[in-house]
This record gives structure tokens, sequence and C-alpha cells, in this order.
């Protein structure tokens, strides 16, 4: 009985200490790009998206997509830890 209750306790620890490990990893060294379309698609799920390009990316700072959908065209950076932020053009001044 003792070895059947050490075998899960390792089982439960380890597996917390694994999903640990790969979150922390994600964050301090940036994410797979796969995941960070998967980011942009749930963000973006009430539109119709026809296009995610990848425009910039730098490890472990951003990456910057542009999505384009049936409405408008809108650029998007991502930061580590799946942080999405809209990025909203300038406006032009008023001559």
């Amino acid at each position: 009985m003792t070895v059947i209750s050490s075998f899960i306790y390792t089982l439960l620890v380890g597996g917390i200490f694994i999903y640990l490990f790969i979150y922390l990893y994600d964050f301090l060294f940036g994410e797979k790009p796969d995941k960070q379309i998967r980011k942009i698609q749930k963000q973006f799920r009430r539109e119709n998206i026809n296009k995610v390009e990848l425009i910039e990316h730098q490890p472990k700072k951003f990456s910057i997509y542009q999505v384009k959908t049936d409405k408008e065209t809108k650029k998007v950076k991502i930061k580590p830890g799946y942080k999405v932020i809209n990025i909203v053009p300038k406006k032009k001044p008023i001559q």
C-alpha cells in the first residue's frame, strides 16, 4: 500500500513541477508561434480571420502580427506570457 501511495504522490508532485517548468520556460524564453496564433484567434473569435502574418519577432521581448479580418486590418503585439496588446495607429495631424 505504501508503494502505491508513494507512486501516486510522485506522479502528482512531478506533474505539478513539469507544468510549472513549462509555463516558466514560455514566460522567460518566449513562446512558440503556433501558441501565439491560437491566442490571437481566441482574441478575435467574434470576427472572421482571413490571414495572420508575422511582421516582426524579437525573442524574449515581443512579436508583432498583422491580422486581416473581413472588416479591417489590425496589428497585434504579443509579449511573453501571451499578453496581447492591440496596436492603435497614430492620428494624422490636422493641416
